[in-house]
């Protein structure tokens, strides 16, 4: 999922950015929400610190009640989010300067007097493209829909009963996937493993495993039991150490 979180005291310039990130999407099937803030509250920095999928920022750097410069170091320096796309937009260019040189790693920094719709559209063309080829993801068409989770979102993955497809479980919901188990573990990398015939975890995401109970506990906090007498031994060798 991708999610574009913008911040603008200037209500029509948030709905101008908006349309400009629907024509874009237009072109391309990744699902995408929309996050429109014209002042910091509670309900925006609660946003900050969620894990809800890829984050594209368009800030305002100098917003009704926060400057976007003070976002932006909670979001890399409180949060220690340094994967999120930021792009600051602004009237101030003599700002530019001063917002490049605080090493936060912006993605851009664009003038809004200064032919800004076209540069955006150019930012959000990059930024897509970055996030469809990143080799760290599950990138997957399920009912004429391409979704991408990252590989270090995903907990555990499970069979459905009586279906012919999986339910990926991530920090922030579950999403099904067409195919077998064999079919899913394929496509991932060596931090998954299976626990039986209609289960994988991803190792990384384990906080402890109970070889009594047989259960795994998720740093998230959901469980599964589902290890087979054929795959514990495996699972043993992998999460040793952590019961």
């Amino acid at each position: 999922m991708l999610n574009f979180i913008m911040y603008d005291d200037e209500k029509h310039f948030l709905e101008k950015n908006k349309t400009i990130i629907d024509k874009c999407m237009m072109n391309c099937d990744f699902d995408y929400k929309c996050y429109l803030f014209s002042e910091f509250n509670e309900k925006f920095e609660k946003l900050l610190g969620q894990n809800i999928g890829f984050k594209i920022y368009l800030l305002d750097i100098e917003g009704k009640n926060k400057s976007g410069l003070d976002i932006v170091r909670l979001i890399r320096e409180k949060y220690d989010d340094w994967c999120s796309a930021i792009i600051m937009v602004t009237n101030h260019n003599e700002l530019k300067y001063d917002a490049l040189s605080n090493r936060l790693f912006l993605t851009d920094f664009i003038n809004k007097l200064d032919n800004w719709e076209e540069i955006l559209n150019e930012d959000i063309k990059r930024i897509l493209n970055s996030y469809t080829n990143c080799s760290d993801c599950l990138i997957y068409e399920f009912n004429h829909n391409l979704k991408r989770i990252e590989f270090k979102n995903i907990t555990h993955i499970e069979k459905e009963k009586e279906s012919k497809k999986c339910i990926i479980h991530t920090l922030y919901g579950d999403h099904p996937i067409g195919g077998t188990i064999c079919e899913v573990l394929d496509r991932l990398d060596n931090r998954f493993i299976k626990t039986s015939r209609s289960t994988i975890i991803n190792i990384k995401q384990v906080s402890e495993y109970d070889k009594v109970t047989n259960k795994i506990l998720f740093l998230n906090g959901e469980t599964t039991t589902d290890i087979s007498r054929l795959f514990k031994k495996e699972v043993i060798k992998h999460v040793n150490g952590l019961s």
